[in-house]
């Protein structure tokens, strides 16, 4: 058996008296697009900031590559090659779209020492020519030197993406990435996921669920915190019990 590359194991988060996450496993495998999904409330957010070293878990453990994350912060996280984009656009918004993307490369060349990509950037040449590099991937290069607020929505999304890939990424997490997009952005992202799929790990958050059945090439379910099911789109979309949940609701 191939070892799992993202790993949680008999993982609980509590909050208080409320219990967010349940006794939640899953296998995340390398090389895929994996879709979470399931009703408002469920703990799809909650769980990408586990993963990410937000919150810790309150039991259980998460693993990367064989080795324990959970109790890490989040900087070392991202070092070790795990990256997420946020539902709510997440950058500078009075800095220009290539400064966005060239601070988040200047943290992994200077190793996400803080001194380092404040106090040197000027010495720096790589960051630049990775932030350059990125946006072409994006296609956002002829928008490099706009002002980060003044972009489109689909821009700001697609820049928010850019900022995480230029910490080179082994792991990628997207939460919502086609969230308040017209039709037009939202082909286009999801025509993005499949070009980033080529060469990363993608984990998804997702609510369209015609997205979800074109991309992903696993899908894990979470109602209520626990997890109902895992499989392929065909499986999941045939599954009784995960249609009685998303019928059901629930609460985010």
């Amino acid at each position: 058996m191939v070892e799992p590359f993202l790993e949680l194991d008999s993982v609980d988060k509590d909050f208080g008296s409320i219990r967010a996450i349940h006794d939640l496993s899953l296998q995340i495998p390398a090389g895929e697009v994996t879709a979470i999904i399931g009703p408002n409330g469920a703990g799809k957010t909650t769980l990408f900031n586990l993963l990410t070293g937000k919150f810790g878990p309150t039991a259980g453990q998460i693993s990367f590559r064989g080795e324990r994350i959970d109790g890490r912060p989040p900087h070392e996280i991202v070092e070790m090659g795990l990256a997420r984009s946020y539902q709510i656009t997440n950058f500078f918004p009075e800095l220009t779209a290539l400064e966005n993307v060239r601070l988040a490369a200047q943290a992994r060349y200077s190793g996400f020492a803080p001194q380092n990509f404040v106090s040197h950037y000027t010495d720096l040449d790589e960051p630049l020519e990775i932030a350059y590099d990125v946006l072409q991937r994006l296609e956002l290069e002829s928008i490099a030197n706009e002002v980060a607020s003044t972009l489109s929505h689909g821009q700001q999304r697609h820049l928010e993406i850019g900022i995480a890939l230029a910490v080179a990424p082994d792991v990628l997490l997207m939460d919502e990435p086609t969230a308040g997009m017209s039709p037009d952005e939202t082909g286009e992202t999801k025509e993005l996921i499949q070009e980033l799929a080529d060469d990363l790990t993608l984990v998804i958050v997702e609510h369209d669920m015609e997205v979800v059945m074109e991309v992903a090439d696993n899908i894990a379910v979470i109602n209520r915190g626990s997890l109902l099911a895992t499989g392929s789109p065909q499986d999941i979309q045939s599954n009784e019990a995960v249609q009685k949940a998303y019928l059901g609701g629930g609460a985010r």
